[in-house]
């Protein structure tokens, strides 16, 4: 893709790949509100990881212990769509220029203390065949995440990124509302939530493999 705006800090653009960048107040409050009541009256579901069996509970609970829900594009939730398209769009404009394509899906995530919700170290990029999910056409690019209560709502639930090594990894602040966008191969995890519940949208932009 090309940008689609001018910047004055062309080096900067064009020589740096951010961690992360943050981008705050995505939806407003009774919007926040309105996308939770949606998720949670369509439900969740058990998280299950990619290259672990699916029967493996024990296995799968040490690294992923949360209940999500994908949400495709439909009447109730086009609105949440075409705001997402506009941010990602921004965000990648300002700040990637990946090639991206889209994506069909976002993921409501739902971490609870009762269990210490959590999902362990990972990366969204699928990087061989034992790990690529079934219908994948293009490998996942640009990961995004936004917080949809407030951090007071819990304890712990840190989300945390990794750029090389786990004793110096960088937890990411967020406020309700706060969307923070990252490479899909950066390293993070969510910590174990010790009160309360985390609520969260994530979305995996894709497109053509880097070149």
């Amino acid at each position: 893709m090309r940008y689609q705006t001018l910047s004055n800090s062309p080096i900067e653009r064009t020589v740096i790949t951010y961690s992360h960048v943050g981008w705050q107040n995505s939806f407003t409050t009774e919007e926040l509100d309105k996308i939770v009541a949606y998720c949670d009256s369509v439900g969740t579901e058990r998280a299950k990881v990619i290259g672990t069996d699916e029967n493996d509970i024990s296995e799968i609970e040490k690294k992923r212990r949360t209940d999500i829900k994908f949400h495709p594009r439909n009447e109730d939730t086009a609105w949440i769509f075409d705001r997402l398209n506009r941010i990602i769009g921004e965000i990648n404009n300002q700040f990637y220029n990946y090639d991206l394509n889209g994506f069909v899906a976002f993921q409501y995530a739902s971490y609870n203390s009762e269990e210490k919700g959590t999902f362990h170290w990972h990366m969204d990029m699928h990087l061989d065949r034992k790990t690529v999910p079934p219908g994948m056409i293009e490998p996942r690019k640009l990961s995004l995440s936004l917080l949809l209560n407030e951090p007071s709502d819990f304890k712990g639930g840190e989300f945390q990124i990794n750029l090389g090594d786990e004793s110096h990894a960088e937890t990411i602040q967020f406020e309700r509302g706060t969307m923070v966008a990252f490479p899909s191969y950066i390293i993070h995890r969510v910590a174990p939530v010790i009160e309360g519940v985390r609520k969260s949208l994530v979305v995996w932009v894709t497109g053509p493999k880097f070149i």
